[in-house]
């Protein structure tokens, strides 16, 4: 071994089992070259030895509890990809492990509700018991005696295809829903003596309303990994509400306003939304309220439109 010079400081990298590099300080002392050890610098060594000690054990200890959250976190994260309660889509196959560690499979004969949650790249499946069927003695079906289980979906094959994908898995919820909207695209009708309009004016408003979600979920193989692969949809109805601008002037006034400005209308009306994750697209029909003095004279008070809509969802 070529020993360093006396005094030279040097770092040693060390891997631990769970996979982290720990950095240990060291000092060399030597007075001369052999094995001896210059006693000045042994008592130093010797009075330095318990708090370097309790350091290290420190270090150690601390960076042990950063990898134990470190997988808590990660496990946290990937349960709650998919933490929630949905209804179940009947005439579909669940796969669990009965008491000989064997799995089975069983049948959904009707729609049910469960927490459904992604560990591992796996679906998991709980059912509420007063949601599925009285217990009928039917080992291939699911009903209330078996409400204990952990359903598995679409589970790990023994063999990990290259590539290949599992049967689509179905499950759909309804909730309230709030979106933040804008309407590109007016179309107004015609008025006595005016053709059709066709606005691009700036305007926002809010959409409320119901949506009904449908998801679906499968695992996908590729060169021996799999993933887990989740998609959803929604379409919804419901108001809105909103601002918009508005060009007032001698066209949409028949000449009674002779000088041309934006005017600031109240936007309210019903709308129809489709949905994919958080952006969705729709169609709507409302009226435009004109805010100021000018509104008996503007031809497109309260009168409809219809329009696209573009929207983000905020719940």
């Amino acid at each position: 071994m070529i020993k360093p010079p006396t005094g030279t400081t040097f770092w040693m990298y060390i891997k631990q089992p769970n996979g982290y590099t720990v950095m240990h300080h060291f000092y060399w002392f030597q007075h001369r070259i052999g094995n001896h050890i210059n006693q000045r610098h042994q008592n130093a060594l010797g009075s330095h030895c318990i708090p370097f000690a309790l350091c290290l054990s420190l270090l150690s200890g601390f960076l042990f509890l950063l990898a134990g959250c470190q997988r808590v976190y990660h496990d946290r994260r990937s349960i709650q990809e998919l933490n929630q309660t949905f209804r179940i889509n009947k005439e579909q196959s669940l796969f669990y492990t009965d008491k000989q560690h064997r799995q089975q499979s069983k049948q959904l004969t009707k729609p049910a509700t469960a927490a459904l949650y992604v560990q591992n790249d796996t679906l998991f499946a709980e059912f509420l018991k007063a949601s599925l069927p009285l217990s009928d003695g039917n080992p291939a079906t699911i009903d209330q005696s078996d409400s204990a289980y952990v359903f598995l979906v679409n589970p790990k094959p023994q063999n990990i295809p290259v590539d290949g994908k599992s049967p689509w898995f179905r499950y759909h919820f309804t909730s309230f829903d709030m979106d933040l909207v804008t309407i590109p695209f007016k179309y107004r009708l015609a008025q006595p003596g005016m053709v059709a309009q066709l606005t691009t004016n700036a305007n926002a408003a809010v959409y409320l309303g119901l949506r009904y979600d449908q998801g679906y979920q499968r695992n996908v193989f590729y060169h021996h990994q799999q993933r887990s692969e989740i998609r959803s949809f929604s379409v919804g109805i419901g108001g809105l509400l909103g601002l918009t601008a508005a060009t007032v002037g001698p066209f949409s006034t028949t000449s009674q306003v002779t000088d041309e400005y934006e005017g600031a209308c109240l936007s309210y009306g019903l709308a129809t939304i489709f949905g994919y994750r958080a952006v969705t697209l729709g169609l709507a029909v409302g009226y435009d309220r004109l805010l100021d003095s000018n509104r008996s004279l503007w031809r497109y008070h309260q009168k409809n439109w219809f329009g696209i809509t573009i929207g983000l969802n905020l719940n």
